[in-house]
């Protein structure tokens, strides 16, 4: 079936690149307003900063490179106000270690509460964060129909900037689409910025491939993603299970899926996605040790081991996606391949050794190309999120809620494509 969907869609690539419903990324970056908390001077003003949830994205993990607090931390001019977590003895210890750091007065002061509504109920004014860093397991929040995981719909009611971690939900689809529509509303009214941490935007090799097809001109006709997963230090079981993560695609290939949509300027079509996988019956040789892991999640919720998708873009491009959680030890391997009439784009090891090669029209070299790697990815993203948080200006605000799900919506769709149910807006146990 994938090889005549392939033979179909190379009959159909003349035609037009541009379709009516090609979503257009850059109309997110071209909403530019004054914030109704707008620093005056970005040199001399402090940000707030708050994080709901204390866990390894934001404080730290060995599981991968994420650590927001200490990245944030180094940025000049913030304060951080509030942890919210349901395990208060986390979060007083995540307060407790950054106040011995280097950067620890920027956390004097900071107070812990158990949910968010207690933290806009009891904070003052002087303590009331500016901006808000959601890292939370995704059926907690991304929700417009159940007000107990409504999390963004509540903070933006209150005012909040906000910078989400994905998955940004566990909710169906539509909803999530609907509620995104409804934050862009509340954005747009209250002079807000609710952004969503698809970093490979702000990756120095992202970045070059995209100023490289702008410059050699001529569209992207076939993606090729390979993203494949260490998994011998992903010990949370919760991340295991498809019921609770949304599975590799959306818990973690989702990157690629985003990163190809903002790279092709268009939109995955549902209805050409084709996918396989293999599945949690095969046995993974350095699987962390009981209970972590899989080890107490049910069989018929386990992540699969591979997954490979096929599909087409509104545009014309074609594509494909091959994930795997085959890895050992602690550096993943992804690379994603761009090709077009007379070119190609190998994009090589963004997240640990960024690299970009480039073959362009009429030419046989395959040649590498020199990135600017003066910050990584994360640091850039937070910066421009607290220059649009002070000034109002989301010119480097690259991935706006409705933005991201969009990307939400292609994940599932390939996670479904490849044997799994949708999220039907039941609450995982």
């Amino acid at each position: 079936m994938l090889g005549v969907i392939l033979r179909r869609t190379s009959a159909r690539l003349k035609r037009d690149f541009v379709t009516e419903r090609c979503f257009s990324v850059a109309a997110f970056a071209s909403r530019n307003f004054s914030t109704s908390n707008a620093l005056q001077s970005e040199n001399e003003e402090l940000v707030k900063l708050g994080f709901v949830g204390a866990g390894g994205v934001s404080f730290g993990t060995k599981e991968g490179p994420w650590n927001h607090s200490v990245r944030l931390e180094r940025m000049p001019n913030v304060q951080f106000t509030a942890i919210v977590d349901p395990d208060l003895e986390l979060a007083k210890q995540r307060v407790k270690e950054h106040s011995h750091g280097e950067n620890g007065h920027k956390w004097e002061g900071c107070q812990v509460f158990k949910d968010y509504h207690e933290m806009l109920e009891k904070t003052t004014k002087d303590k009331k964060p500016d901006a808000i860093i959601i890292g939370v397991p995704p059926w907690l929040h991304g929700s417009l129909d159940v007000p107990s995981s409504a999390m963004e719909y509540d903070l933006a009611k209150a005012g909040m900037h906000m910078l989400i971690e994905k998955p940004i939900s566990m909710r169906p689809t539509e909803e999530v689409g609907r509620l995104g529509k409804e934050l862009e509303r509340i954005a747009d009214e209250q002079s807000l910025i609710i952004a969503v941490g698809y970093m490979l935007r702000y990756n120095p090799a992202i970045e070059t491939a995209k100023a490289l097809l702008e410059e050699i001109g001529r569209k992207p006709v076939s993606f090729v993603g390979r993203y494949n997963c260490t998994y011998n230090n992903i010990a949370k079981p919760a991340w295991w299970d498809t019921l609770k993560s949304g599975g590799c695609i959306v818990e973690q290939a989702t990157h690629f899926v985003d990163a190809m949509r903002y790279l092709s300027k268009s939109e995955f079509k549902r209805d050409s996605i084709q996918a396989v996988g293999v599945g949690p019956d095969m046995e993974l040789s350095d699987m962390p040790p009981p209970p972590g892991a899989e080890h107490t999640v049910k069989a018929e919720n386990r992540v699969n081991r591979a997954t490979i998708a096929l599909f087409k873009f509104e545009n014309g491009a074609v594509g494909s996606l091959n994930h795997t959680l085959l890895m050992h030890g602690s550096n993943f391997y992804t690379e994603l391949d761009i090709f077009g009439d007379g070119f190609a784009i190998a994009i090589r090891d963004p997240y640990q050794n960024p690299a970009v090669f480039v073959r362009r029209p009429h030419s046989d070299d395959l040649v590498e190309v020199p990135l600017d790697k003066k910050y990584d990815m994360y640091e850039k993203q937070f910066e421009g999120f607290l220059h649009a948080v002070r000034t109002g200006d989301q010119s480097n605000m690259r991935c706006l809620f409705q933005d991201a799900a969009r990307t939400y919506a292609a994940s599932w769709w390939i996670t479904e494509a490849a044997g799994y149910p949708p999220p039907d807006g039941s609450k995982p146990e």
